[in-house]
């Protein structure tokens, strides 16, 4: 099979084909589809080996020309100078031969190798290498943490980490001013929608297409997407051997800030907002609503999407090893590794995430409220509970 690769920079490598766009699945990475190439025109015969056998050193060797070939050689000879299929140009001198497309022979399924989630021209780590890297992330990101390479260590001026210097401050208000830029045709009917829930659980997704909220009408606020463009823009100290993302938690504390900060901007002019977070701090998400109602938001919703703490787990590796392989390949910032045992330090015994737990002791404080179970891999989500139901068995 054919087909085509692309180096780390993106660029094609196979003759003068066109690079692909890079495309990447939701969840689970790289999806490809398999084409077959015409060859040579031979049909497997019996002494082909099978698709589960490995061939020998004396099976790979080229097929030998046969009278089939030597017959087309000679029609295409007798082709007039400046044909299509001529071996000749108009002119009379020989067309240079095609090239050579072997370096851009993929393995097809079957073959020794293949590997359905690989990206174009990188061979994706196995699971003891991605086990191994996740050990390597976590002691580096340690050790970045221990030699105060976290943001709010190098670029502030005071013991708590909240005076920053004048150069770091002009990149955050640049960041804040084009974000909000972004709302420009958002509406300022002080309307507001607090997302809460576990990594992975898939708030984007409820939120689009079975809450019923149109985000063209909101600004959406989400800490994490602030970390992904603070990657974009080199703002993440180096870590040698990690991605950008993979380094994100040392803008933790400045990408918090300027999520305040472009709340703060939006919610003066009343902007309607959305805010993606994860509610695992109480305080965290009682200053959320206190902050909107303060600048007279009239109606706050609150959306929860529960998942069981394996279901995040396994959901967060998963963009994060997707997110890597991407990387590799040259293409985005790479994934943001999340800890298992993270996720699993914020269980409760009665609600199964302190996330739950913080949604059901504030959700009498929203306008309306909604859980969203979206635990079922490949199924829609289901609404469990809401004010409305709550209201309707009153």
């Amino acid at each position: 099979m054919l087909a085509h690769q692309v180096d780390p920079a993106g660029k094609g490598v196979c003759g003068s084909l066109p690079a692909p766009a890079a495309t990447l699945a939701d969840v689970t990475g790289y999806d490809g589809a398999v084409t077959e190439s015409a060859g040579d025109g031979v049909m497997p015969g019996s002494n082909d080996r099978l698709a589960d056998e490995s061939p020998t050193a004396d099976q790979v060797r080229p097929r030998e020309p046969g009278p089939a070939d030597a017959g087309l050689r000679e029609r295409l000879e007798r082709l007039p100078p400046g044909h299509p299929s001529s071996p000749y140009n108009d002119d009379g001198s020989r067309k240079p031969p095609p090239p050579d497309l072997s370096a851009c022979e993929l393995p097809i399924p079957g073959d020794p190798g293949y590997r359905p989630d690989a990206p174009p021209g990188v061979e994706p780590l196995t699971d003891a290498e991605y086990a191994d890297h996740v050990r390597e992330v976590r002691q580096r990101l340690e050790q970045a943490q221990s030699e105060g390479l976290a943001t709010n260590d190098q670029y502030t001026i005071d013991d708590d980490g909240t005076l920053w210097l004048e150069e770091r401050e002009a990149f955050q208000d640049l960041i804040v001013e084009e974000l909000y830029a972004l709302a420009t045709d958002v509406p300022a009917e002080r309307q507001a929608v607090i997302a809460g829930g576990l990594p992975g659980a898939g708030k984007t997704t409820v939120l689009e297409m079975y809450a019923g909220i149109d985000r063209s009408q909101f600004l959406t606020i989400d800490p994490d997407e602030i970390k992904a463009e603070m990657a974009r823009r080199g703002l993440i100290p180096h870590v040698e051997g990690l991605s950008p993302m993979e380094r994100s938690d040392l803008v933790h504390e400045e990408s918090s800030l300027i999520a305040k900060r472009l709340a703060n901007v939006a919610q003066a002019e009343g902007r309607n907002l959305i805010w993606d977070i994860s509610m695992l701090s109480r305080p965290t998400t009682e200053q959320r609503i206190n902050d909107l109602r303060l600048n007279g938001y009239t109606r706050v919703e609150a959306i929860f999407v529960d998942i069981p703490s394996d279901v995040s787990k396994a959901r967060a590796a998963a963009r994060h090893r997707a997110g890597q392989e991407e990387y590799r390949a040259g293409n985005g910032e790479g994934g943001r590794l999340i800890p298992a045992d993270l996720i699993d330090r914020n269980s409760d015994p009665a609600w199964g995430s302190a996330s739950r737990k913080t949604f059901e002791e504030v959700k009498h404080r929203f306008d309306r409220w909604s859980v969203y179970d979206n635990s079922a891999d490949g199924l829609p989500p289901v609404l469990t509970q809401s004010s409305e139901m709550e209201e309707r068995r009153q």
